[in-house]
């Protein structure tokens, strides 16, 4: 059976190799993972830098403290606050799980809704939105659980009521992060009606990295990948994404032969096409769209392989 111990149990250990071990911090480190992994320890979640001094936090613990005692009105500490927070949430689980314990979620969601309703009534400055939205993305990578409803709120109404191209990527990154290994948060998501926010993202022009986020976001809410549900609704997803978007995921398609976006178009619809009727609907719209895109790419391996999925 696997063990597992706390955050500061580590810190201990590793602190009691430097204090009567005279060890460097570098081998009291190396010292006391090897002594938690023979004893059969799970580490994966635990933080394996040592914050030296007895009352020192780890970097990604005093960054959250600073974020929740922030002055709300100095947005660029904020934004300062903000960038160390996604470097330290990138490093490994460890940290981003460290960060939600400490509260980073809350603190993210709060500061998220406060410049949502300022963005809304000047349209200006969407930058702290964005950050926070990052933010958001990197603490919940892997750890998704941590979405609730005012965050699927928040969504939504970003999703309804933002029409800049930074803050809606940033959304669509913080709601793919949302939708992987975690079944009930794609069915939240789902429910959110997003299927007509999609369909209007899909029009959009001249944004390839708005449009494959957009596409990938139609491919995460048909997986089915939550090994703690026995039952998910992928099919569900897929054949209701299906009878609306395929036939203008077609028309895209006709737009975009060329990769990269060719073959991300494709492969979300081979993704959707689960039933025999809508495999008809994209014959009779596709208009021999596959026989362009071949001919336009038949020297590019990723394109052929995506073309003969459908």
């Amino acid at each position: 059976m696997v063990r597992i111990i706390s955050q500061e149990t580590y810190d201990d250990v590793v602190r009691e190799n430097i204090d009567e071990f005279d060890m460097d911090p570098e081998e009291a480190i190396k010292e006391a993972i090897a002594q938690f992994e023979a004893q059969g320890v799970d580490l994966s979640n635990i933080i394996k830098d040592l914050a030296l001094g007895s009352g020192d936090n780890h970097l990604v613990s005093s960054t959250v403290a600073k974020l929740r005692n922030s002055d709300k009105s100095d947005s660029e500490e904020i934004l300062k606050d903000l960038d160390v927070l996604i470097t330290e949430c990138k490093k490994d689980i460890a940290h981003r799980v460290r960060a939600g314990k400490d509260g980073a979620y809350n603190i993210l969601i709060e500061l998220l809704e406060t410049n949502y309703k300022v963005y809304i009534e000047n349209c200006k400055d969407h930058l702290l939105i964005t950050k926070v939205l990052y933010s958001l993305a990197a603490l919940m990578d892997v750890q998704p659980d941590l979405l609730d409803y005012k965050g699927l709120e928040l969504m939504k109404s970003l999703l309804e009521n933002v029409q800049n191209d930074e803050v809606m990527l940033a959304t669509l990154k913080w709601i793919n992060v949302c939708c992987v290994k975690h079944e009930m948060n794609r069915q939240k998501v789902f429910a959110l009606n997003i299927v007509d926010n999609l369909k209007i993202l899909l029009k959009v022009k001249g944004n390839t990295r708005l449009l494959s986020e957009t596409l990938q976001v139609i491919r995460r809410l048909t997986l089915d990948d939550d090994i703690r549900m026995e039952f998910g609704k992928a099919h569900e997803h897929a054949r209701e994404l299906g009878i609306y978007l395929l036939e203008q995921l077609s028309h895209l398609l006709k737009e975009n032969t060329k990769p990269p976006l060719a073959s991300e178009i494709m492969l979300t619809m081979a993704t959707l096409l689960v039933r025999h009727e809508l495999c008809a609907k994209v014959a009779e719209s596709g208009n021999n769209i596959l026989f362009i895109v071949l001919a336009d790419n038949f020297d590019n391996v990723a394109v052929i392989q995506q073309a003969n999925k459908l």
